[in-house]
């Protein structure tokens, strides 16, 4: 991670600070523990769930891809869990990328959330506790999943966008760029 980031994410030595990103990943880590238990993970998860489907539902409406069906209703398949659906009618090579890759839109929230509470230097109390909870709900819910991928593969425009991005990351690296 650049150190201009950092700087950004971490202002400061403040103690306070660092006690903030530590619940954040015990937050993070007890929602992934809770995957053993259906109906307390899908209501731990249901804020994160709501906006992962949302975001499909939308670039799906931008880029015509025609939601026909919107679902948060948690259900077994086989040996899995899927929190959420949405489908879409009309799925084509120039959408399929960005719709299965919407829910990455979440960690853009999360993270200016995360930055304006890190720069006020909170205490940590039942409120900011709230307010970490909404940040792992959106990171968690930012994270595609395999029915994503599976969808986001379909176009070509994804590939080449994963090529170009590890071009530049390769040239900026090596410092060619």
């Amino acid at each position: 991670m650049p150190r201009s980031v950092l700087r950004a994410l971490l202002p400061g030595q403040d103690p306070q600070v660092l006690i903030y990103l530590l619940a954040l990943v015990v937050i993070l880590w007890l929602l992934r523990q809770s995957r053993r238990w259906l109906w307390l993970f899908s209501l731990l998860a249901f804020p994160g769930t709501l906006c992962h489907e949302g975001c499909h539902w939308l670039v799906g409406r931008l880029l015509n891809g025609q939601p026909v069906s919107f679902t948060v209703l948690p259900r077994r398949e086989g040996r899995r869990v899927v929190l959420g659906t949405v489908q879409c009618a009309h799925m084509r090579w120039y959408n399929a990328f960005f719709v299965g890759m919407a829910p990455l839109l979440l960690l853009l929230p999360a993270l200016l959330v995360l930055r304006w509470r890190l720069l006020r230097h909170p205490a940590l109390d039942w409120r900011e506790a709230l307010l970490l909870f909404v940040i792992a709900n959106l990171i968690q819910g930012a994270v595609p999943s395999g029915q994503d991928l599976r969808v986001a593969a379909r176009s070509p425009i994804g590939w080449l966008l994963l090529g170009a991005g590890l071009l530049w990351g390769w040239a900026r690296w090596t410092g060619r760029l």
